[in-house]
């Protein structure tokens, strides 16, 4: 009997280590993190951003877990290296979206978090389960806690390179 084994893929990997290395020291730096988990955290903000970028227009919204936000903030703080990674890859690129309009129900996150680390594996990427464990979403940026994700309305068209 044989055992079929999918191997997953490390996010890191779709980044130059230059740019990677860059983003995990501001992350480690401005959320005083060690450096090993600082790169955990930007591997999760990747696959989550591939996740999302590669989904069809129209999926549920997917959300990062407070810890992983705070990589994808840190990314979106590179507006040209991030615009150029998704160009680069062919993908939509990923809108960021506060949760914050008056009157509008969002999803709790033991709901959007199950189903985003769904998809990241589905996508086929290897998923830290300890930076995943939230009982709550909170977008890091900007005064009050409010939540974010992708809106599963699909990001800008690729480009070329």
């Amino acid at each position: 009997m044989s055992t079929l084994t999918t191997e997953r893929t490390i996010a890191r990997s779709l980044m130059e280590t230059k740019l990677f290395d860059r983003l995990v020291a501001t992350l480690a730096r401005d959320h005083r993190m060690t450096l090993p988990r600082a790169t955990r955290v930007m591997d999760q903000a990747l696959a989550y951003l591939a996740t999302c970028a590669q989904r069809p227009v129209g999926s549920p919204v997917l959300s990062p877990s407070p810890t992983v936000d705070l990589g994808w903030h840190v990314f979106l703080q590179y507006t040209e290296p991030y615009d150029r990674w998704f160009a680069s890859h062919r993908w939509r690129k990923v809108h960021h979206h506060p949760f914050d309009e008056q009157g509008v129900a969002y999803e709790p996150a033991s709901v959007v978090i199950p189903r985003t680390v769904d998809a990241i594996e589905t996508a086929g990427f290897a998923v830290d389960e300890e930076l995943w464990a939230a009982t709550s979403l909170n977008c890091s940026q900007g005064g009050a806690p409010k939540n974010c994700g992708d809106d599963g309305k699909g990001g800008n068209e690729p480009t070329g390179c």
